[in-house]
């Protein structure tokens, strides 16, 4: 797996004309491609790609993890990493350089700049190496599956223990410790709990605020496995019967969740999809109350392509695996988001997450 990455790097590199690529991750500005490419996890570190070699600059605390993990790669162990860089690039006669643009510091490339004054620097457009994440191979899948079922199991849990009178951050809390419980590395990002009229807030923060009888609560959770992450949101009314308001706002979001994954295939237009969904809405009467895109690839990242919004690019592909997130938020009523986590083969969605899409009485 990793080598055909690489592979695929390595053609990159030629038929653009370049000497050379790096990559580089640090404590303040992380590249997650950099751990795609080259298997390593440690927080600080260059990667270097010529037509023929692969270089990775690290210091003394990640010498032996490197060398486990960076496989194929000379490990270059150094005190100053910028310095052993550049050196390589001297001696390697590299003039034209890819970056990875929106994940190298200004600091970085001017120093660099400084050491080298005739290199020339290319920034590469975001989607260049997210591009090569799209398609999910089946360990990358593997792993993001058993996330999505733990995070699911978690969460059903919590809700049949029931959340009236309990804060949403005691929810969150709850529901966080689960996954760690249950398997998972930790949390994919901070659990979102709304309840009441704060439900209509799409990313409302866990607050102190007491769950009461007849809100509707709104759950968006994930978690992470083996670099992997899950998302998934469900909405539930505390305490019995919701009122007729809320009851409309949810069967327009269920029905625009269940149609965009019936519509969902291969080569269909991923603003296409949001349309038909935000069409399902407007025809119940809610389009305004819509704010968001219809949803986003997922994997070792929580929001990768591809976008599904009315802006998003490109059509759909065998090995995607995305979200779909449709809701409804109405100041003073409340809102109603529900996720589903969903993979793309040739022959039709699977959707991965397992919590049910029906309207969840809890107590």
């Amino acid at each position: 797996m990793m080598n055909n990455r690489l592979f695929l790097l390595h053609e990159f590199l030629q038929r653009k004309n370049l000497d050379a690529i790096l990559l580089n991750t640090s404590e303040f500005l992380p590249s997650i491609n950099l751990k795609y490419f080259s298997g390593f996890t440690g927080s600080e570190a260059t990667i270097l790609i010529t037509p023929t070699e692969r270089h990775l600059f690290t210091d003394g605390r990640y010498k032996i993890q490197a060398k486990q993990e960076a496989r194929g790669f000379l490990i270059h162990v150094v005190r100053r990493k910028i310095d052993a860089v550049a050196r390589v690039m001297e001696v390697r006669k590299v003039n034209r350089l890819g970056i990875e643009g929106s994940r190298i510091s200004y600091d970085f490339v001017a120093t660099l700049t400084r050491r080298l004054p005739n290199i020339r620097i290319l920034p590469l457009a975001r989607r260049f190496t997210e591009n090569f994440r799209l398609r999910k191979t089946p360990e990358e899948l593997a792993n993001i599956r058993k996330a999505a079922q733990i995070a699911s199991v978690s969460c059903r849990k919590v809700l049949e223990s029931g959340v009236s009178l309990k804060s949403e951050s005691q929810v969150a809390t709850e529901l966080e410790t689960l996954f760690r419980l249950n398997g998972a590395d930790g949390v994919a990002f901070d659990t979102l709990v709304a309840s009441g009229t704060r439900s209509a807030l799409p990313h409302g923060k866990p607050s102190a605020k007491i769950i009461s009888r007849g809100d509707l609560v709104i759950v968006d959770y994930g978690c992470r496995c083996e670099g992997y992450n899950s998302d998934e949101t469900v909405t539930c009314i505390t305490g019995g019967m919701p009122s007729s308001e809320q009851k409309s706002v949810y069967q327009a979001v269920y029905e625009a969740h269940m149609r965009a994954i019936d519509k969902v295939k291969v080569g269909l237009r991923v603003r296409e999809l949001d349309y038909l969904a935000r069409q399902s809405i407007d025809k119940a009467g809610f389009a305004k109350y819509f704010l968001h895109g219809l949803g986003h690839g997922i994997g070792m990242e929580v929001h990768e392509p591809p976008s599904i919004s009315q802006r998003g690019r490109g059509v759909f592909e065998e090995g995607m695996v995305f979200t779909i997130e449709p809701g409804i938020y109405v100041d003073g009523i409340g809102g109603v988001r529900l996720e589903s986590l969903v993979y793309l083969s040739e022959s039709g969605p699977e959707v991965l997450s397992t919590m049910p899409k029906e309207l969840i009485s809890v107590s």
